[in-house]
């Protein structure tokens, strides 16, 4: 997997050394320790730290000085640098531009310009409360762990249509120039092999809905949203009820999607597999040449075919041209809390190059330079990470030591009900939904993020972390600060269904570990 190449952050002389966990040995507690012992957890590698958020004492603690793969742990590390660069309530503002003269009688004699501003959404989750809608189990993992993701009922073309219904409520009725997507706001980037583009429509997913029909028989195919960006060929057996789903989605030449394999009779409906859109830029400029057609604007140039960059003149005459529409998002902390409960890779690997862009600069090189100058600041010690990415991918690694460092710092700041909103609540919401029953006393009394990488270990399959690490409001009364990871357990089968499955079984592990420090905080 690519990644963007990152080194550990200098040291800054005005770290607040108070807010560093105190020096401790106190072990972990018995209970903590069985469950690390019982198989398969035993053969990992664990990593504990339990301290309390208001005196920094370590409670509980087991080799919190080592390195760990991160996980997607990393996205606290990001998204509290970037809610310290943008702040919460920053918004973002697509624009839609022209260059030429507009007719009396609607004619745009020049370009349509949609300037993309890094806005993950783009109106496509937004509610009629003004917030983004945050589904359990997101659409951008529905590949990762098969008949798990749900789909949110906002239409995903609502930004674009709106920018339509603006350009045509401005009296254009017929653009004889073109429609191009502005790019441009930072250097080009692809992290884990998705591009990381400022323009994003749907999470840049096409979204293929399986419902399953009688065993043997076809399973029912549709798509969203529908463009003729793409067309799908479907062939989706239905297998006995209790089956394991087997999908792919491929696109073997440009605009045509093959969805070939089957569904089991009694998968929740619909049945969600996406395919990753290769070009983000004329995706975004086909949908909106076909929404300006529903709102009465035609566009002389096809509405398919790349998107045509060579016509942007310099970014300063674009930002001085004039502005026919724009669409406003909901606030920052609304994208913290989709990245945060539902591990968002894509909305988590904007944040560098947007806080790279805040700072006057265009690379996601240096987003991830300013993230560690701001860990630096909140006094997390620079040699105990290594952060070359925002996601989580293989070569982000921390000490539980770190995170809690991070913790206790962010706890400390006025803003701190924002990021806390933000994580997933134990039992309650997120990717923490179902890893404890709703019952259990610990439900809704823990905020933490999630973890999970599956890769090579000693070339073979294994789950290279699995972590959490977040907020107890313990039984005690006090609230504590936790991390909890663990490395390199080996997939006996080395099949990936088994090592999704491992996955799972550890998450709920983790969080029977958590909620035991509910229970007994300091063992």
């Amino acid at each position: 997997m690519a990644a963007a190449v990152a080194t550990s952050a200098c040291s800054n002389s005005s770290t607040d050394h108070s807010i560093l966990p105190s020096k401790s040995t106190a072990p972990v507690s018995a209970d903590l320790q069985k469950l690390m012992n019982t198989a398969p957890w035993s053969s990992g590698k664990w990593g504990v730290q339990v301290a309390d958020l208001k005196t920094g004492e370590v409670v509980q603690s087991k080799g919190a000085d080592s390195l760990f793969m991160t996980g997607s742990t990393a996205k606290t590390f990001a998204v509290s640098a970037a809610l310290d660069v943008l702040g919460d309530d920053h918004h973002f503002r697509t624009p839609v531009v022209h260059s030429g003269t507009v007719s009396p009688d609607g004619r745009l004699s020049g370009n349509l310009i949609m300037v993309g501003s890094g806005d993950l959404a783009l109106g496509g989750r937004t509610t009629a409360s003004g917030k983004l809608d945050v589904p359990d189990f997101d659409h951008y993992d529905a590949n990762a762990v098969p008949g798990k993701a749900t789909l949110t009922q906002e239409d995903p073309l609502a930004g674009i249509n709106e920018l339509a219904r603006q350009v045509a409520a401005s009296g254009v009725r017929r653009i004889d120039g073109d429609v191009v997507i502005d790019n441009r706001l930072w250097d080009p980037v692809s992290i884990g092999g998705v591009p990381v583009t400022p323009t994003v429509i749907n999470d840049n997913l096409i979204d293929v809905l399986i419902t399953p029909g009688a065993s043997g028989g076809p399973a029912k195919v549709d798509w969203r949203p529908k463009t003729a960006a793409f067309s799908v060929d479907a062939q989706v057996a239905t297998t006995p009820a209790g089956s394991k789903p087997a999908v792919t989605t491929e696109s073997v030449t440009p605009g045509h999607i093959r969805v070939r394999g089957s569904v089991p009779a009694d998968a929740k409906a619909p049945f969600v597999t996406t395919y990753q859109v290769p070009d983000p830029a004329a995706f975004a400029r086909t949908v909106l040449v076909e929404a300006l057609a529903r709102n009465g604007v035609s566009v002389a140039s096809p509405a398919t075919g790349a998107n045509p960059s060579s016509k942007l003149p310099p970014s300063k005459d674009v930002n001085a041209m004039p502005v026919l529409a724009s669409y406003t998002s909901p606030p920052f902390k609304e994208y913290a809390k989709l990245i945060n409960k539902v591990s968002h890779n894509l909305g988590a690997n904007l944040l560098p190059p947007l806080m790279a862009v805040q700072r006057g600069q265009r690379t996601y090189a240096d987003g991830m330079k300013i993230e560690r100058e701001f860990l630096a600041r909140a006094g997390v010690d620079p040699q105990s990470f290594t952060l070359v990415d925002a996601q989580g991918l293989p070569g982000d690694k921390a000490t539980p030591t770190a995170q809690i460092s991070l913790l206790r710092y962010l706890a400390r700041q006025d803003d701190f009900d924002v990021f806390y909103d933000s994580m997933p609540s134990i039992g309650v919401d997120g990717s923490l939904a179902d890893v404890i029953d709703r019952t259990n006393p610990a439900a809704g009394h823990i905020r933490a993020k999630t973890g999970t990488l599956v890769s090579a270990y000693h070339g073979k399959l294994a789950l290279g972390t699995k972590a959490l690490a977040g907020y107890i409001d313990a039984k005690d009364g006090h609230r504590y600060a936790f991390a909890i990871y663990v490395n390199n357990i080996p997939v006996p089968s080395n099949s990936v269904g088994d090592a999704i499955d491992l996955a799972l079984r550890a998450n709920k592990q983790l969080g029977a570990m958590a909620a035991d420090i509910y229970k007994s905080p300091k063992g």
